[in-house]
């Protein structure tokens, strides 16, 4: 019998609201069955209802198919609500397990639900009201101090249920009664807040009590009014002046009656301990400054400022429930102490990361403790800092000196593995450093070692680059004055961040910020949310090719990975205006024109390919992806593959011989020519020997950048040999993966040659440590070396395409794979020339297998094979081979 586990809705555990979505429930399958074949979801407004399969609020009855998810298709849940949901499936004899474990979800506020009004404090205090003394504050980088808010509530008995919906222009962190909220940070994260602000919903019940209760939030600046980017002719307010507060409660007593408590006018706010906080300033604390109890009962507030209902500049965003998993401590990793350097001590974390430090010290009152932050240390032992550009990334503590004190930032993050630490004044004891890792707590889906130490480090830098990099949205690096969602680094990386992490409602939200930074033309930015421009108004910068086609790609893989229809359809009219946007300006089918900032195959190193190519190689491959897009949306494709038909044409005219060479004799363009198939067949063997030479003459060393690196093992393997990919993937001269690797890396670096020891680090104008574009290569060690790889007629892993490549000095693979289906296992090793390769595929699914060429023997379940291709259902498969050779 079939078990239903992995319960979501709207791709999230527990999502925030529905947006005026119905509700799309979705789950994964285990069991002994080969497959559902039917199921029945049950909605109800308690879970021991749901447990039971009894449905008060909505009931799907039972219905035939083996996908493991529906829509609500009923009348639209009422707002302001948790339910409980619980599946029950049956399997091909018609047996059942009974319902699922319930899990919940809440339908959040509409529109037109919400009466709370966003407040902050004063610019200018009204006549007659004085800052109080005790609140001033170091301005050193022009940051703001945290504003405190705090809300009394008199309440004539304990409620049953208290539902809280929040959000900020800025960041905030929530209490009452002085117990924190929710374990979020940097919520509710970034959007472009003159068109959308995201809120959280948050259970307080537990934390209200008869009589007197306190409401408070602490508000920093983030992205909204703080310092982001590296445009430093505005170093802030970027969105706004101010950051702002949004907060709005419902309460239910015993007897039914309800209640509304809002931010509104009778808000208070001060200022505290948090002198500043800011992204790339960093913050400081005056410990000294604590107030205590301020959001407790009983504290005396009538020196307090009043708040100003504040109405957002040039209108109010529309307020979205939160479409992604928040952004959590994920990690932690104590400082190992390594020396003094020029007055400081130095720390080593051991792992690059997003984060920040948390300080424990003992010290006299007035003490004041100064960290920097570094990805690398330079040969005498210093931080490097070069790199930094304009973030200053320094946080400051002073003591109160009341006996072992912490801190930890509230508003700031940064990228780092090493620290310093300088103290002025008296200690007691020596302090303690540990770092702490955050990030959009999306959950890991994909588990894979290998015999090999070198790909296991590199398997572990990727997955540090993505976790260091989806904070809200994927960013480039989380170190220097940047931190942008760039596109092209997001679509290059997409298939790898899929297996590392469920990336779904990352996707989700991410697509609105991109759709929101669409320009009316049709241009999609190079980034999203777009970057500030100016305090009033956010013009989008149009995308580059590779850069704006992002949007495209990311969509398909989404469908691949996921099977979510109604994600293409949302997005189908945004993908089809850039589409427009390129082909209007471009005729002859070469992508001359409305390139933007044309990048090309950005940072890479040797020959530089020819842009032009580049750009016109792309627009093929998102005209393909649109036809495939259409047809499985049930739109028309001609118009996609007639454009495709006459841009190949287009493209082998302007830059093929006609033999086989490209005009652009680069490792790129023949990369991109070969894997997008834009050359016709007959040819592409030509094309693959002029590749071949090409790695020869480079001593088989990489020379691609961002936008060809993804495609340097696949075309190798397909097209030349799968032992000369794995050469390329075990290299650790330079360039190479394993040459970072080799001096210490334990992130992606930004550039091949970001430090080398010839000429040691690159121009600090632009090297990070940590930028996930060319771990990229991790979708090739996942679909070829673990032999993991989804299927186009098979959509969200129903069908797997599994073609490995057997290497004997990877040693053994052992990988795991939570797909949107159910658990996909893949683990093989050698025994001499004899490999074993067991494969566990879940209920429903199928596999088509290939083996290798050099496999020269092969027994399934021990009868012999004769075939080199299977045909595999669900369940597990032992596979014996022989490789020659």
């Amino acid at each position: 019998m079939l078990q239903a586990h992995n319960l979501r809705v709207n791709a999230l555990e527990t999502p925030s609201g529905l947006n005026g979505e119905s509700p799309r429930f979705s789950w994964s399958v285990s069991g002994k069955a080969k497959r559902q074949e039917a199921c029945r979801v049950v909605v109800s407004s308690n879970r021991h209802l749901a447990m039971n399969g009894t449905a008060d609020i909505w009931d799907s009855g039972k219905r035939e198919g083996d996908w493991p998810g529906l829509v609500w298709d009923g009348a639209p849940p009422q707002s302001d609500c948790v339910f409980w949901w619980s599946v029950c499936l049956w399997d091909e004899n018609g047996d059942s397990a009974g319902f699922s474990e319930p899990a919940n979800f809440f339908t959040g506020l509409n529109r037109e639900d919400w009466s709370a009004e966003w407040i902050a404090r004063y610019f200018v205090l009204p006549a007659g009201r004085e800052v109080p003394q005790g609140n001033r504050y170091d301005n050193r980088y022009q940051a703001r101090p945290a504003d405190y808010l705090r809300r009394a509530v008199v309440l004539p008995e304990k409620p049953v249920r208290v539902r809280a919906y929040v959000s900020a222009l800025g960041l905030y962190e929530l209490s009452v009664n002085g117990k924190r909220i929710g374990d979020y940070v940097m919520a509710p994260g970034w959007t472009d807040y003159h068109q959308r602000a995201e809120y959280q919903s948050f259970d307080i019940t537990d934390s209200f009590q008869e009589g007197e209760n306190v409401i408070g939030a602490i508000l920093g600046e983030g992205w909204y009014s703080g310092r982001i980017g590296h445009n430093q002719r505005r170093a802030g307010n970027h969105y706004g002046g101010r950051p702002s507060f949004l907060c709005q409660l419902s309460l239910e007593y015993a007897d039914g009656r309800r209640e509304t408590v809002v931010t509104d006018e009778q808000w208070q706010t001060a200022q505290g301990p948090i002198l500043y906080s800011d992204f790339l300033a960093g913050e400081a604390y005056d410990a000294r400054l604590e107030i205590a109890g301020w959001d407790k009962p009983g504290f005396d507030a009538s020196n307090w400022q009043p708040v100003e209902v504040f109405t957002p500049d040039p209108a109010a965003p529309h307020l979205d429930a939160q479409r992604v998993q928040p952004a959590r401590e994920v990690a932690r990793f104590d400082g190992r102490f390594l020396h003094e350097k020029d007055g400081a001590r130095i720390y080593d974390f051991s792992q690059n990361l997003a984060g920040y430090a948390k300080l424990r010290v003992q010290a006299e009152a007035g003490t004041v403790f100064r960290l920097r932050f570094a990805e690398r240390l330079t040969d005498d032992g210093a931080l490097y800092l070069d790199n930094m550009r304009y973030a200053v990334n320094e946080d400051i503590y002073i003591a109160k000196g009341e006996g072992e004190e912490t801190f930890k930032p509230r508003f700031t993050f940064r990228g780092f593995q090493y620290a310093s630490l300088t103290i002025e004044g008296a200690i007691s004891a020596e302090p303690k450093l540990c770092a702490i890792a955050i990030q959009t707590d999306t959950p890991a889906t994909g588990k894979i070692e290998t015999g090999n130490a070198l790909v296991n480090q590199l398997l572990s830098n990727i997955v540090w680059g993505q976790r260091g990099n989806f904070l809200s949205v994927p960013t480039d690096c989380p170190q220097r004055d940047e931190r942008y969602g760039w596109t092209a680094d997001a679509q290059v990386f997409w298939r790898t961040a899929g297996y590392n992490m469920d990336v779904e409602a990352f996707l989700n939200k991410w697509m609105e910020d991109l759709i929101d930074g669409q320009a009316p033309q049709g241009a999609f930015p190079d980034v999203a949310p777009t970057k500030p421009l100016n305090p009033y108004r956010l013009t989008p910068q149009p995308g580059a090719p590779g850069w704006g086609d992002g949007p495209i790609i990311m969509a398909w893989q989404h469908y691949l990975r996921y099977g979510d229809h109604q994600f293409l359809s949302r997005a189908y009219e945004h993908l089809v205006a850039w589409m427009d946007y390129i082909e209007e300006a471009n005729p002859d089918g070469i992508r001359r024109n409305r390139n933007n900032n044309n990048y090309g195959d950005w940072l890479n190193v040797g020959p530089k390919t020819d842009p032009f190519l580049v750009a016109s190689a792309y627009w093929i491959y998102i005209s393909d992806l649109m036809a495939k897009i259409a047809g499985a949306i049930g739109r028309t494709s001609a118009r996609w593959e007639v454009l495709s038909k006459r841009l190949r044409n287009a493209f082998c005219e302007e830059f093929c011989d006609g033999m086989g060479r490209l005009s652009s004799n680069t490792q790129t363009a023949y990369l991109l020519a070969l894997d997008f198939e834009i050359l016709p067949e007959d040819i592409r063997p030509a094309a693959a020997q002029h590749l071949e030479n090409l790695f020869e003459n480079a001593g088989w060393h990489l020379q691609t950048g961002f936008l060809g690196v993804r495609h340097v093992c696949p075309v190798v393997a397909n097209h030349i040999s799968a032992e000369k990919a794995v050469d390329l993937l075990l290299k650790e001269s330079y360039p190479s993966w394993g040459f970072s690797i080799r001096h210490g890396a334990t992130t992606i670096w930004e550039r091949w040659d970001g430090w080398t020891p010839e000429d040691g680090f690159q121009s600090p104008n632009m090297n990070s440590f940590n930028h996930y574009a060319y771990g990229s290569v991790g979708e090739w060690i996942w679909s070829r070396l673990a032999g993991i790889d989804w299927c186009e007629i098979g959509p969200g892993y129903r069908h797997l395409t599994m073609k490995p490549v057997f290497d004997k000095r990877i040693g053994h693979v052992k990988a795991r794979y939570h797909a949107r289906t159910g658990t996909i296992e893949s683990q093989w090793q050698f025994d001499g020339s004899t490999g074993q390769w067991s494969i566990t595929i879940p209920p429903g699914v199928s596999a088509t297998v290939t083996m290798p060429e050099n496999v020269t023997a092969l027994r399934h379940d021990g009868e012999p094979v004769a075939d080199a291709v299977m045909h595999l259902s669900s369940g597990t498969h032992r596979l014996t081979f022989a490789v020659a050779g």
